[in-house]
């Protein structure tokens, strides 16, 4: 289950897709922001994250852009 990059809690999907060049962001219940905003941008604005160590940036790669997204790791929703 993919999770919110902003809070880490799980949501139900990033995004809703109406036709292929048509997609809308979904947001997290808990914190009220995009899931993933990561989605819409470039390469070279995550890399640019990275390198500046944002957790958000972190949070997309580990648990919403990898190929084990429902079952490589298991998110904690107790904090």
């Amino acid at each position: 289950m993919p999770i919110c990059v902003e809070c880490g809690k799980p949501v139900p999907n990033l995004y809703t897709e109406y036709s292929k060049q048509n997609i809308q962001l979904s947001v997290c219940n808990s914190c009220n922001k995009f899931a993933d905003q990561y989605i819409e941008h470039d390469y070279i604005i995550i890399f640019m994250d990275l390198l500046l160590h944002k957790k958000q940036v972190y949070r997309h790669l580990l648990f919403n852009k990898l190929d084990y997204i429902d079952s490589g790791i298991q998110v904690n929703d107790n904090k």
